[in-house]
């Protein structure tokens, strides 16, 4: 099996795990009981994100539908998952931003040198898509800063059928980008469909 498979393989499942890895950390939020309802809801509405070793569970025959149905598990499991935290009390966006926050900060990129690096880090760790849908095109870089937008939205039509606010992934993303970037002396920024990451200003310069 595993010479079917190729590093990008991989390298795709373990963003998928990754975002699981959010929403689960996001539901642990909730008291026991309510953990175990919402897991069991997302369970039954979704299916589950697969945790074992790749060349265990893939389907050899059709590597890359295999992989493009565990994305939308993992999608649709994000989008369900923080739609029903939102009609807690307990989990208001705020206090999702905040732990969103904290996930980010146990996996730093602390030791990035440069924007380029950390959105070449950043790419191993989102997820958008398969490689082939190109979803990110970089618009502008040099030493200071790079910018790209964001071609196409893969992740609005799982909030839509979850219903809930597609605007709520971003600001979740957002705050998971910048705990992972913080004490790298480099900021993330979003301007609608734009993305930067840029040195922090030093009076009117940046490094």
């Amino acid at each position: 099996m595993s010479a079917c498979l190729g590093p990008i393989h991989y390298w795709l499942y373990h963003k998928i795990q990754l975002q699981e890895s959010l929403t689960g950390a996001l539901i642990a939020v909730l008291p026991s009981e309510k953990e175990k309802a919402l897991t069991a809801r997302l369970a039954d509405t979704c299916g589950a994100v697969e945790n074992r070793p790749l060349e265990e569970v893939i389907d050899s025959g059709n590597i890359h539908g295999w992989l493009q149905g565990q994305i939308a598990v993992a999608e649709a499991r994000f989008a369900i998952a923080v739609t029903e935290l939102q009609r807690d009390s307990l989990c208001q966006l705020e206090a999702l931003k905040q732990k969103a926050r904290q996930i980010g900060q146990r996996a730093p990129l602390a030791d990035v040198k440069s924007p380029q690096e950390a959105y070449q880090k950043l790419n191993d760790v989102l997820l958008d898509g398969m490689p082939c849908d190109r979803v990110n095109e970089v618009l502008e870089q040099d030493d200071s800063h790079i910018l790209w937008r964001q071609r196409t939205d893969l992740h609005k039509s799982y909030w839509e059928q979850a219903g809930g606010d597609a605007k709520n992934y971003y600001v979740l993303r957002d705050e998971w980008i910048s705990g992972m970037l913080e004490g790298s002396g480099l900021v993330f920024e979003r301007s609608g469909e734009q993305f930067s990451i840029r040195g922090r200003r030093k009076g009117n310069e940046r490094y």
